[in-house]
């Protein structure tokens, strides 16, 4: 389907002209399509992060989308540029190295090919740029309707590179999970323990969780909001993902506590 909208995430920053070149291709190609930027402040080369980025992005955005998405540490070698189509019915165009895993993780898959035709590639293919000229590209021809089949062959889906990753867990007296994302704006920290493995606050004790935190032991209150805490106060709340968080009252969790992507977690209830 034509005049599709096409999401787009880089690591390339918004300091140069980088992103907008990739638009400007984007829109030379498919001039009635709609690009929506989702990030281009993915930490550089960090394809963990962009993978994160990208987990919600296909329940949020419409069937028609293009989700053109690059952080591409191995730009111009062996590593497969590819297209995925969902069962939603949109395109996923990234690198094979893992950076679609959690945006296939609620809407999985349904066929997936690999970028090889030089129809749809922007000449001279730069190979430190493949951002631009192989993905950037083959999304713009997407949006403006080149068939999927088009693109180059078929890939079984297990070829799809995915991380690896733990999933939240309920214990006889608690929950077990990982960090997964650390909210740069604010200093938050994400974690992966959905509010269904958690208690009711109501139910516990002063209204607390007992948390360890990569070797460190917190006891801190469990709350709605971050207003019932004081000013440089902690907390642990349900972010708007549904899922355990923490934070400090107009402050940084992480300047406090030293926490990264992967950490484990692990909530006690009594």
């Amino acid at each position: 389907m034509p005049n599709r909208l096409i999401a787009f995430l880089s690591d390339t920053g918004s300091s140069d002209e980088a992103h907008a070149l990739c638009k400007g291709l984007m829109y030379t190609i498919a001039p009635a399509a709609l690009v929506v930027d989702i990030t281009h402040d993915v930490t550089p080369f960090d394809v963990r992060e962009g993978a994160l980025f990208l987990g919600d992005v296909p329940a949020s955005f419409p069937e028609t989308s293009v989700i053109c998405a690059y952080v591409y540490p191995e730009t111009g070698t062996d590593t497969k540029t590819i297209v995925v189509r969902n069962e939603k019915g949109q395109y996923l165009v990234a690198p094979n190295n893992g950076l679609l895993t959690f945006a296939l993780r609620d809407v999985p898959p349904v066929e997936c090919h690999e970028v090889t035709d030089p129809s749809v590639m922007h000449h001279p293919v730069t190979p430190t740029w493949y951002g631009k000229d192989v993905i950037a590209s083959c999304a713009g021809h997407l949006a403006a309707g080149t068939p999927l089949s088009a693109v180059g062959p078929k890939l079984d889906l297990d070829k799809i590179v995915r991380f690896r990753y733990s999933e939240p867990r309920l214990l006889e007296n608690g929950a077990r999970g990982e960090v997964v994302r650390i909210d740069k704006t604010f200093g938050n920290v994400w974690t992966n323990v959905p509010e269904t493995l958690l208690p009711d606050r109501q139910r516990l004790p002063g209204g607390r969780l007992q948390i360890a935190l990569d070797g460190n032991a917190l006891d801190i209150p469990f709350c709605r909001t971050f207003g019932e805490v004081g000013v440089g106060e902690p907390l642990a709340y349900v972010n708007s993902r549904g899922s355990l968080a923490l934070g400090v009252n107009q402050g940084s969790f992480v300047e406090k506590w030293t926490v990264v992507p992967g950490a484990s977690v692990a909530i006690t209830f009594d």
